[in-house]
């Protein structure tokens, strides 16, 4: 059952003195309600901080923001653009790193995460003047000092969203008040932001209350939540980022990496060692079939959620998920429709181990018709076009879903979990140690939960330990990560902090001229999957249902004969090598040609090399930099 989080909201957002949506600095008048009276409360502190989450749910930050519209190529996450010229108005190019100052995305989602902020600073101001607060610790922290740390991992999570999407930024621990010049201030450099993350909340974690000791569990950052995010902060601290420098900047990570990696080890392995969640209480299946029906467990692999309204807001499963089709006129279902907007790489699903338990949970190879009969959905070129099976609203409970029959589903957004721990886990201790039995076993856990008992020997315990080395340890680290979050919007992160985006996209665009060659006969076949056949069944309730061959069966002898219902057909690879309508020449699919247009694209691809970074950062908004006066300037090339 979802939790009422939201319960005092409208108290909350009268009460609070802070900025409107239109701009975050200007400070609201007096309430008859002082701070000093919420902050004596314990019950009117939790309405403020209930305040903080509604702000987080927004679209322009964790309603559909982070999760879509910041969500740039990769190879796992990929929406396909066959246009060399065309640029969004609003900020649907992100993607494909042609990204434009003037975008009201940019501005919006800048402008929402700040307000954010300056409400926590408020909070955790008021909540140190509270008679209700003290920073010495009984046996069990109270709930004041509880919230006091909650709010500040909750600010610690905008800035690193800030900072994976600007680089560096203006950073702010004190509320905006009367006669303070904000606009007067620039950027503080990204790793002394992170630093000071870090040193703030070690302070607090021994404040904060595990997720099983909270009455909404993992809709509210825990003392879990705390540990994983200074491991995850580290993480970044340690790693690369596209920085200031000459054409779009360079890639570079500080002297002192290591240390942070360390610290990474620590407090990651606290989360373990503490043994507070566990992958092993639920399957991949069913942890996403809870996610979708609001019933996740506490001590299961989700450790923090943004907790979303229902009726109110959320992108998952409406535009993040499985596409399904809905006539209003004539509905034949009560489940509304859903317009999937984050595509698959075309490549991706066939990068897992085709007996991996993720594959078929993760990269689903259909949509529904307003019929609820399943139809194809691999894209028009097959370049994308896959839908993301976590998140569908045919999961969800119908008896407690949303009113309405379109929009979005109230489906938490996850912001941590236990297998992510696990990873970062496995990876700092490799940077720092090698692929040491620690490291090895943490890769095991994500790994055992993947594959079924009769395969624990082959692909956990044989796979992982054939790592001997720390690079083929970190390549596996890299894979298993694809694996694992993939739709999650994670990969692109994950790419940047171990400078591997450049490579993933040139091999990523090389290995598709290469599939569509050789599924022309160009080539070598191998391994590629030229086309797909499919044939149509009925289940008990009378609706259609595909099965197909070729995606985990390849080759000239898949048997599929005519006379059994196999006699569909969707062409795959070779779409991606065609014949131009002119010249009768082959050539790349438009779709190859121009998807990574602002990287990588069929006018520059013999000359880009791993050595010239990817602009996956964007671009400061328009409004901001007027606004500062000068004390904030485009970088990366951006003008």
């Amino acid at each position: 059952m979802k939790t009422n989080i939201f319960r005092y909201i409208a108290f909350g957002a009268v009460a609070l003195s802070l900025a409107s949506c239109e701009d975050f600095l200007d400070v609201s008048p007096d309430s008859s309600i002082t701070n000093e009276d919420i902050f004596s409360s314990e019950d009117e502190t939790k309405a403020m901080l209930n305040t903080i989450y509604t702000k987080l749910t927004a679209n322009n930050l964790y309603g559909l923001a982070f999760p879509y519209t910041f969500n740039t190529n990769t190879d796992v996450e990929l929406k396909s653009n066959g246009n060399q010229l065309s640029t969004s108005g609003n900020g649907d190019d992100v993607h494909c790193f042609d990204m434009r100052a003037l975008w009201s995305s940019l501005e919006n989602t800048w402008n929402a995460a700040y307000e954010a902020i300056n409400y926590c600073n408020d909070f955790i101001e008021n909540m140190q003047d509270s008679p209700l607060f003290s920073e010495e610790i009984s046996s069990t922290p109270s709930m004041m000092q509880h919230m006091y740390g909650e709010v500040k991992c909750l600010r610690a999570m905008l800035y690193l969203d800030l900072i994976r999407t600007w680089g560096d930024v203006p950073f702010r621990t004190e509320s905006t008040k009367v006669g303070i010049d904000f606009y007067g201030e620039g950027v503080t450099e990204r790793n002394a932001i992170l630093s000071a993350l870090i040193n703030d909340l070690t302070g607090v974690e021994d404040m904060m209350r595990p997720a099983a000791d909270l009455p909404e569990g993992v809709e509210r950052a825990s003392r879990e939540y705390c540990q994983a995010l200074i491991g995850q902060l580290a993480m970044y601290r340690g790693g690369y980022a596209l920085r200031p420098g000459a054409g779009v900047g360079e890639m570079t990570r500080a002297d002192d990496y290591l240390d942070y990696y360390r610290i990474a080890k620590t407090y990651l392995g606290k989360v373990i060692s503490e043994n507070r969640h566990s992958l092993d209480r639920e399957s991949f299946a069913e942890m996403w079939m809870r996610e979708c029906r609001w019933q996740v467990l506490r001590d299961g692999d989700i450790i923090f959620e943004v907790p979303m309204l229902k009726d109110g807001n959320g992108a998952y499963g409406y535009n993040i998920g499985v596409t399904i089709g809905y006539n209003e006129d004539h509905p034949a279902h009560s489940f509304g429709s859903a317009t999937n907007r984050i595509s698959l790489c075309g490549l991706y699903p066939f990068t897992f181990d085709q007996r991996d338990l993720r594959l078929d949970v993760t990269c689903v190879p259909y949509s529904y018709d307003e019929d609820l009969n399943q139809i194809t959905a691999m894209g028009k070129s097959c370049v994308s076009g896959w839908n993301i099976g976590k998140w569908n609203k045919m999961n969800m409970d119908l008896d407690n879903m949303m009113s309405g029959t379109a929009g979005s589903t109230g489906i938490n957004a996850v912001r941590m979990r236990y297998a992510d721990v696990l990873l970062m886990y496995a990876e700092a201790e490799n940077e720092i140690n090698g692929p040491t039995a620690e490291a090895k076993e943490a890769l095991k856990k994500v790994r055992r939960r993947a594959f079924a008992t009769e395969l624990q020997s082959e692909m956990v315990e044989t796979y992982v330990e054939a790592l001997g080395t720390k690079d083929a340890f970190f390549k596996a680290i890299m894979n298993e990560r694809a694996w694992e979050f993939g739709g999650e919007g994670i990969r692109k992160y994950d790419l940047a902090r171990w400078n591997k985006y450049s490579e993933t996209l040139i091999n990523v665009y090389n290995t598709f001229g290469d599939w569509g060659k050789r599924a022309n006969g160009i080539g070598v076949r191998g391994d590629v999957r030229d086309k797909v056949y499919y044939r149509e069944l009925t289940d008990a309730s009378g609706h259609i249902y595909l099965e197909f061959r070729g995606l985990k069966e390849y080759g000239e002898d898949i048997d599929h004969p005519a006379s059994e219902g196999w006699k569909y057909t969707q062409e795959y690879a070779t779409n991606w090598w065609t014949r131009n309508a002119e010249t009768g020449d082959w050539e790349l699919h438009d779709d190859v040609k121009w998807t990574f247009r602002g990287y990588i694209n069929v006018n520059n691809a013999s000359s880009v090399t791993p050595d010239d970074p990817v602009r996956y950062l964007c671009p400061y908004p328009t409004r901001i930099i007027t606004t500062h006066k000068g004390s904030i300037q485009q970088q990366y090339g951006y003008l």
